[in-house]
């Protein structure tokens, strides 16, 4: 069987990728411990060393940083995607027996069904996490109904059950 299907790799695209994959992960902490270790290494620069304050201020800079990196990670990682030089092209998905082919302007990647260890089916997409250790998200929005069957078919026995984190 082939299918083929296509998107446009927007913001939108992106925002779902990072919800859906947020909703696996479950509450993230800041990194607390590294952060408080950047301010007591600043003092320590600051106060008891000779070293200019300057970088004693570098380590406060790194920790507020740091800080603001977890408080605004969904609008961080949001910009980073959208300058990415294969931000709003239209990247087509090809299924076949052998597995997804991604093809873009600037990226052709194969995925074989055998790399896939198991999956993560959401209301909006599936999670599809690779032999690798990586992840793979296919939104929902561009895969029709037979799509959506062919790609359990392929991978009857791998899916996962969802664990939904309490916010």
């Amino acid at each position: 069987m082939h299918f083929e299907t296509h998107f446009i790799l927007n913001r939108e695209h992106y925002a779902e990728c990072f919800d859906q994959s947020m909703l696996l992960k479950g509450p993230q902490k800041p990194r607390f411990a590294f952060i408080a270790g950047l301010i007591i290494a600043g003092l320590f620069f600051l106060f008891v060393t000779d070293v200019q304050g300057l970088l004693a201020w570098f380590f406060f800079g790194i920790a507020v940083l740091e800080y603001f990196s977890f408080k605004y990670k969904r609008p961080w990682w949001l910009m980073r995607q959208m300058m990415s030089k294969n931000a709003g092209n239209k990247i087509t998905l090809i299924f076949d027996d052998q597995g997804i082919e991604n093809k873009s302007v600037y990226i052709n990647n194969q995925l074989a069904w055998q790399s896939i260890d198991s999956f993560y089916e959401t209301d909006t997409g599936f999670m599809l996490n690779l032999h690798q250790g990586g992840q793979q998200y296919l939104s929902k929005s561009c895969l029709d109904e037979a799509i959506q069957s062919y790609i359990q078919q392929q991978l009857s026995g791998k899916k996962q059950p969802m664990i939904r984190s309490e916010k």
